[in-house]
């Protein structure tokens, strides 16, 4: 069997008014941990100053602050500069985001099955949620 160490990670930028996630929030990634579904490999929460500026915390200096102790946050840094900056271009003057570096477990466990047997993905798209559930109810019912 080809287990590998780490499977495919995605960024997940999450935006919060204020400075820090609300409980709803916290819970729902606590809730995906758990659960066994993703594992987060990095945090960094980035705020845009109203002047424009950006700020960042790095969670695994405070990680029961923003609801991740058990997390583990293995690759703490993963999310480098490049990265926080790209995605601090989205935020609104005066907002906050978490930045998540989720590991998708279910992807792991099936890479590592495709590689055993000589195959491989090699390509993934998302469809947002909202993106997927637009259509959908504008189709009726598919």
């Amino acid at each position: 069997m080809s287990d590998f160490e780490y499977g495919p990670v995605e960024f997940v930028l999450v935006a919060f008014q204020g400075e820090a996630p609300d409980p709803g929030v916290i819970e729902a990634v606590r809730e995906l941990v758990r659960d066994g579904a993703v594992r987060i490999l990095d945090a960094v929460v980035i705020s845009r100053t109203i002047e424009g500026g950006v700020e960042t915390i790095e969670v695994e200096d405070s990680t029961d602050a923003y609801g991740l102790e058990e997390a583990g946050l293995d690759l703490s840094g993963l999310a480098a500069d490049e990265d926080i900056e790209y995605f601090a271009e989205s935020l609104e003057p005066g907002t906050s985001a978490e930045l998540l570096v989720v590991e998708l477990l279910w992807a792991k466990k099936l890479a590592s099955r495709l590689a055993e047997s000589g195959g491989a993905v090699i390509a993934s798209e998302r469809i947002p949620a909202p993106v997927l559930n637009e259509v959908v109810a504008s189709a009726g019912n598919v």
